[in-house]
């Protein structure tokens, strides 16, 4: 049994099924064997992505959502890079949501969707919730756009709602879209984007602030960018990971700058 002081690595934001875990923990596996200490840090990857893992003393590296990050994980969390992908909708560092609806939907514009049902992850997602309300913050919304809402836990629940009818419209990452249509491709054909959410900087990888430096940051991308080097072509092309590119905070300001314009305009809650 692994010492219970051990340090961690937890990265489950884009690894819902056993096949993208194994592609993670490959990666991480070549990463960990680069390090100095690494007989201190647990050799199994965790998957978990709450705020209590990321907030243990124990974490070494995490992946976390921009928009948690932002509002309430900002006094013990720094982003120090950011995986960069090669799903449509990624540009660098940056990624959007695609607005998507059933194939035979007679939608063909988020503003077509007003007085429709919508289904979104998680209030607290940047990619399901706040660039949603961003972009229907654009369209003088009024008391309430969506006929009503459906909180789904999850990307892959809400583009099946939309699928299956339940759900007319839902904002979906577009690196999880990517990677759910590897694994239920009988989704492609219910689905279609009508359109692509405002731009951020993708999911970060995290170090607790109080063991944040620029070096070590800059160690430790170059060794994340080693290890990818490393890891099988399988295993790379599961992931459609490209490389690491370094962030800083000020990259994530963009995600409140999204939340504020929607509060301005008077339509601070998704409805």
């Amino acid at each position: 049994m692994e010492c219970a002081t051990k340090k961690f690595i937890t990265c489950g934001m884009y690894a819902f099924n056993a096949p993208l875990q194994q592609a993670w923990q490959s990666l991480f596996s070549r990463f960990i064997e680069q390090l100095d200490d690494a007989q201190q840090v647990e050799a199994g990857l965790r998957f978990d992505f709450a705020e209590a893992a990321l907030r243990d003393p124990q974490l070494l590296l995490g992946h976390t959502c921009g928009y948690p990050l932002m509002t309430s994980m900002q006094d013990a969390l720094t982003p120090f890079c950011v995986p960069v992908f090669d799903a449509p909708g990624c540009d660098g560092i940056q990624y959007c949501s695609l607005f998507v609806v059933a194939i035979d939907s007679d939608l063909r514009s988020l503003a077509d969707c007003r007085g429709r049902i919508a289904a979104f992850n998680d209030p607290a997602s940047n990619s399901g919730m706040n660039v949603l309300r961003h972009a229907v913050s654009q369209l003088d919304p009024g008391e309430a756009f969506f006929s009503a809402l459906l909180e789904s836990g999850g990307h892959l629940k809400s583009m099946q709602a939309v699928a299956e009818g339940r759900a007319d419209v839902a904002a979906i990452d577009c690196v999880s879209y990517l990677l759910y249509l590897d694994y239920f491709p009988e989704l492609k054909a219910r689905l279609r984007s009508i359109g692509n959410s405002a731009s951020s900087a993708g999911l970060p990888l995290v170090m607790p602030t109080q063991a944040f430096s620029q070096a070590r940051a800059d160690d430790l991308v170059e060794k994340l960018n080693l290890a990818l080097q490393r890891v099988s072509a399988e295993h790379r092309k599961c992931l459609h990971l490209r490389h690491f590119a370094p962030v800083t905070l000020d990259d994530y300001a963009s995600i409140l700058q999204l939340q504020a314009f929607a509060v301005e305009k008077g339509y601070a809650r998704l409805k």
